[in-house]
Order: structure tokens, then sequence, then C-alpha cells
């Protein structure tokens, strides 16, 4: 019988990372809204699409710890509420963070798959992230271009794959995209 109650708590975690259980994290505008960088660290994670998709942003879903978004990257595409598989895939594209050299708060960016021959973009960074981005790095087949203004303009810097700062774009990184190693923005 106990085995039985470990399956089920580890189902019920399951379907609470994925967003499905009774417990929502909070969201990126409730956590990063103030501007501050001073408040206790959040770790959220956020799906981006390939450039050109036609699709609504996602909102940010937000940890106390970086553990907490690995395990809801894990959980995605397990299972749904029904028991159903999930078509999804959660790749980790790359991960912006509130301070220099990976400190701080961290967004994570994730897609369907690498970048290997895709371009993922976020045109406009999410409610609180647009002032709070201090270094970037790419992952999974990515290098990282952060802009100055939204739609991809301005001022720009290429990091391949990583930046551990953001120099005259700090905190004011507007755009965001994930491209191949080896190509430039």
């Amino acid at each position: 019988m106990p085995r039985i109650i470990v399956i089920s708590a580890a189902l019920a975690a399951s379907l609470a990372f994925a967003g499905l259980g009774a417990v929502a994290p909070a969201t990126a505008s409730e956590t990063l809204g103030t501007g501050s960088k001073s408040a206790a660290a959040e770790h959220c994670a956020v799906e981006v699409r390939a450039v050109g998709e036609r699709a609504a942003p996602s909102a940010p879903v937000c940890f106390s710890e970086p553990e907490g978004v690995e395990r809801y990257l894990d959980a995605i595409g397990t299972a749904d509420a029904s028991g159903r598989a999930v078509a999804a895939s959660s790749t980790a594209l790359g991960t912006v963070y509130a301070n220099s050299n990976g400190g701080g708060s961290s967004l994570t960016f994730w897609g369907s798959s690498g970048c290997y021959g895709v371009l993922f973009g976020f045109s406009s960074m999410p409610s609180g992230w647009s002032s709070n981005v201090s270094s970037a790095g790419g992952s999974n087949g990515c290098w990282v271009t952060v802009y100055g203004t939204t739609g991809y303009g301005g001022s720009r810097l290429n990091c391949t794959p990583w930046c551990g700062g953001v120099g005259g774009l700090n905190d004011q990184v507007k755009s965001i995209v994930f491209r191949p190693t080896g190509t430039f923005g």
C-alpha cells in the first residue's frame, strides 16, 4: 500500500508542476514587476515560439528555486489531468539572469526543439523582465541575441553562447532571439 501512495504523490507533483494541479506557481509579473533586484530570487520558465509564428506569447511560470524550473520542464509532456500523453516537448533554449554572471532571478526560455535550423524569439520581453536582464546564455544548439528595442531592433549583443554581462544593454533588453550556433543577429 505505501508504494501506491508514493506513485500517486509523484503523479500529483508532476501535474502540479505542469500547471494542472490545484497549486499554481506565481507569474513573473507578480514577482518581478517591482524591478527591484533586492527581492528574493525567482526562477521562471516561459515557452518561446519560432520567429514569425502567430500566437499569443506565453506567460512565465515561476518558482522559488532553480530546481522548480527543471522539474516543471521535465513534467511538460508527461501527462495531462485525464492521463493522456501530451504531445509537447520542452527543450531549454537559453536563460537570462537579473544579475551579471548568471546571478539572481532567472528566466528560462523553452521551445519545441533545439535551435538547429530554427529561430525562436520573444519580440517583447515578458512583464517584469524588460528592465531586469544583466546576463544571458544559450543551450541546446542555441546562441542568444538580445535587443534594446521590441521587435528585434535597436542595439544588439550576440551571446555565443554566454554573456556574463550585457554591457550597455544592462537592464535594457526589450526582445530576444535564440538562433542556431554559428549564426549572428
